[in-house]
Order: structure tokens, then sequence, then C-alpha cells
């Protein structure tokens, strides 16, 4: 008998060659390359492991280890902030793109604040214009000079485009500059006591992609944005309870983006989660994907399963034909399948609450002590071991 995974298997597969280079436009070619990590993509801190109950169904735990191929994931329920399901949840990995959630709470806080506004428009600095958005390796919306772009043109291409010029331009309009925004962003994190992640850019870029000048202080060639899954779920739901106004644009199929001028394009949702995408399933909202060649394949989830809200992160996925979106789905169908799961004496990802002056004087410890700190190995399984497994694995 052929289980789901071989079912999924043998229907997303005659797909993939069609499909995928509109799920990754940008990143067709480069999807089946390993993670790079040296020794300077570095934890903070030790992460502890997460323990599941020992009442735990072994039978889901099994499901999991056999069908689930993304280096760490957890499912998070949203009403009690409970871990339904984990590997390395607490290991921060790369996230790429998935920090654009953490751009836009700060984006809809200053819009909150009113210093931004929603029908304002921003006339774009010839720093991003030349820095990235002539770079054909990113995401963007190919930002020009002599244009003004409305501050909500901008906001549905940073989280249908993915675009990073468009999260800098809104970025540098709050704060005035990369690294003034991204010291914000990391401000955020430890106000609410997420001191184990490193931010280096507002849009998940990679240092490697962009000028040195836009670099922080300390980083490097290889810096590249980390946060574990069990934390970037932590900053989903932060973003969507506090702004839920975000899941209008991630549950939006498309959008015309500056519609009436020359630079009038449809962004469409790269979301296949959404209903009518190729893993499609009712009551998915949003959330957010992310590459490079470090992170993976990668998605944050938001949405409403069998009455109750889930928050689901998968990260690190490689090997070509493979799918964060198909990663997501198998989480979400194993719980369906275990209903029990959630009454269960389960872990959290909450954060301890401490004063913010403790939080801040322990950041700059944790800095200090980086030079210091265990290096993140790469064990993953090559493209081909996974695929080779995958075929082997599922007709049993």
């Amino acid at each position: 008998m052929f289980n789901k995974r071989t079912i999924k298997w043998l229907t997303v597969l005659s797909l993939s060659s069609m499909c995928y280079a509109n799920l990754y436009p940008t990143t067709a070619q480069a999807v089946s390359k390993t993670p790079i990590f040296n020794s300077d993509n570095v934890l903070l801190e030790p992460s502890e492991p997460i323990e599941m109950p020992e009442d735990y169904p072994s039978e889901l735990q099994e499901w999991y280890d056999s069908n689930m191929d993304a280096r760490s994931y957890v499912v998070i329920d949203q009403a009690t902030n409970k871990i339904l399901a984990n590997r390395e949840g607490n290991v921060p990995y790369p996230i790429a793109s998935m920090t654009k959630v953490l751009s836009m709470y700060l984006i809809y806080q200053a819009l909150d604040e009113g210093t931004l506004k929603l029908d304002q428009e921003i006339e774009i600095p010839t720093q991003i214009v030349e820095d990235i958005s002539s770079n054909e390796e990113l995401s963007n919306v190919w930002l020009v000079e002599g244009f003004a772009y409305p501050v909500e043109d901008l906001m549905y291409a940073v989280m249908l485009q993915s675009a990073n010029d468009a999260t800098s331009a809104l970025m540098w309009e709050i704060y005035g500059s990369e690294q003034a925004a991204v010291q914000a962003m990391q401000d955020q994190l430890t106000e609410w006591g997420i001191t184990n992640a490193q931010i280096y850019s507002t849009s998940g870029a990679p240092n490697s992609e962009v000028p040195e000048s836009w670099w922080m202080p300390g980083s490097n060639e290889m810096s590249e944005n980390t946060m574990s899954a069990a934390d970037m779920a932590l900053v989903a739901q932060h973003t969507i309870e506090e702004y839920p106004q975000i899941l209008d644009i991630t549950s939006t199929r498309e959008y015309t983006y500056m519609e009436g001028t020359d630079e009038e394009q449809i962004l469409f949702n790269p979301n296949q989660l959404l209903e009518g995408g190729t893993y499609g399933r009712s009551g998915i909202t949003g959330l957010k994907s992310g590459f490079t060649d470090a992170a993976g394949l990668n998605f944050v989830a938001t949405g409403n399963q069998a009455d109750r809200d889930f928050i689901t992160v998968a990260m690190g996925t490689f090997g070509e034909g493979m799918s964060s979106y198909w990663e997501i789905e198998i989480l979400l169908d194993g719980l369906l399948d275990h209903p029990e799961v959630v009454d269960l004496d389960l872990p959290t990802n909450l954060k301890a609450q401490e004063p913010a002056e403790e939080l801040v004087e322990g950041a700059a410890q944790e800095d200090s002590a980086t030079e210091d700190s265990t290096p993140i190995e790469n064990n993953r399984d090559n493209a081909i071991t996974n695929f080779m497994r995958d075929i082997f694995g599922v007709f049993n």
C-alpha cells in the first residue's frame, strides 16, 4: 500500500518541473546546493533540546522521522504555545526571507505610531537602487529613481514578491539606514526574549549579496540572519496577533503593484498552501517563505486546522524537486491524524519575562562571547542521498 507521502510524491513529481521555477523564480538553479557553514556562523548560546513527553505518540514521531526532510521544524498551538511537533526546534539556522516577517512587524508598528503612513509615497535612495535593485541574484521589484512608491504597494511587494529592495526602502524610511533598521530588529527580538538569534539585514539577504558598506559592525561576508524554528514561530505569532492585517496581504492571490504607472506589474502569491495551490488546504492564511544556499527552502505557515490556530515552521529543505510547502503539509496532516496531542503536557516556545535592561546586558555579554562559541555543524545529508532515501523509503 502507498502511504500519504508516496501518493503526494507521485503527484508532485510530475508537476515539479513545471511549477518549481514559479515558486522560487530566482533560485531554481540553486536549490540542489547543500548548506554552507563556517566558523563565523555560530550559536550565541548553547541550544537546549526540546524534550517531548514520554506519552507523545510514537507512531506520529515515526511518521515525521520517515517523511520529513526539513532539518528543523516546529508546530505551535497558537492558543497555548505548546510545541506539538519538533525537530531541532531550538537550534538557530539561517532564516533567509522569513526575516521579512520581523521587518513587517516594525513597519506596522511605525504605521501605528504615525511615523509612517499607508498612503505615503517614498522616493528611493540611490544606494538601494544601485546596490539592491540592480542585483539580479536577489528577489526585487526593481525600484528605480524618479518614482515615488506608495507604502502600501511596497508592503505587498515585501510579502508577495519577497522584494529585498522594497524591504530596505520601507525600513530606511523609518530608521534612516540599513544598520539602524537592523539594530531596531535585534532590539525587538531582545524585547521579546529572543536572544539566541543573529540579524544582519532587514530582508534576509546574506552579507555576500550586499555591499560591505551595508554590513553590521563585526560581521563578515559569510554572515547571515539566523534564528531557531521555535523563535521564528514566536516572531510570526507576535506579528499576526498584534497586526492581523498582514494576513490580508498574505492571503491575497495577486495584487496589481504600481497600478496605472510605467512600473505596473502583477504580483502573485507564491504560497502553494493557499486554497487552489499545489498543496492547497482550507484555513491557511500565510505567511512567508525564504531561500538562500545556506538556509535551503523554508516556510512559516499560519492558519486554522480542525478549529485550532497553528503556526508551523519548516526550515532547511534541500534537493531538487523538494518543497517547504510539502513539509508543512506533512506536519499538519500528522497532527490532524493525532488530535490528542494538543491535550498532552508539552513544552512551549514562550520566553521567560525579564526586565528589559537585563536582557540588553545579557545580549551584550553574549555578543562578546560569540568568538568562542561553538560553530553550527553541517550534518545534513546531501541532496542525492535524500532523494534516493525518499524514493526507496516510500515504496514499502
